[in-house]
């Protein structure tokens, strides 16, 4: 089983880090950032799971639906995509990443096994790779021997250099 991919699906589209045609509340926006999302996942090696809010919805327990590529969960009218979310993060492979602007959300995931990355950090990375796959090829990949620092001083701390290796393969 590979690295799962969780994100709270009204966050992200509602952060506006995507540039979305549909609007994110009606099921023609979902679809569209169910199938943006996909794409990306499939081509990274993560298992896809998109999170939205059913609170209000009236629906009295979760409803899963599979998409190409991945699947769409909608929390039930008694618990929020928050509450999801922090649950399947518990029963997460190690190298997981959440994506969710969330504070509250990321500060209670369990930091050994999962990742959160904020809504804007990761529209970059996807904008990044929509770019990639435009053009060709990366142009982030080049590092000048200038911008590697080096010495005691200027490494990083061994949790950040462990979130930044599992973030380069996002």
């Amino acid at each position: 089983m590979g690295a799962q991919l969780l994100i709270d699906g009204y966050n992200l589209a509602r952060s506006g880090a995507l540039p979305l045609e549909e609007d994110p509340l009606s099921e023609a926006g979902r679809q569209e950032l169910c199938g943006l999302l996909a794409r990306y996942a499939a081509a990274k090696g993560f298992l896809l799971t998109v999170v939205f809010d059913g609170r209000g919805a009236g629906r009295p327990e979760r409803s899963r639906t599979a998409f190409k590529g991945g699947t769409a969960l909608f929390s039930s009218a008694f618990e929020s995509a928050d509450d999801v979310i922090r649950e399947m993060a518990r029963n997460a492979p190690s190298g997981s990443v959440v994506v969710t602007s969330d504070r509250g959300l990321a500060g209670t995931l369990p930091s050994r096994t999962v990742t959160s990355i904020t809504c804007g950090e990761f529209g970059g990375r996807l904008f990044a790779f929509q770019l990639e796959t435009v053009k060709g090829s990366a142009d982030g990949d080049h590092v000048s021997r200038r911008d590697r620092k080096k010495g005691e001083g200027h490494r990083q701390k061994k949790k950040e250099r462990k979130r930044e290796a599992l973030l380069r393969k996002l």
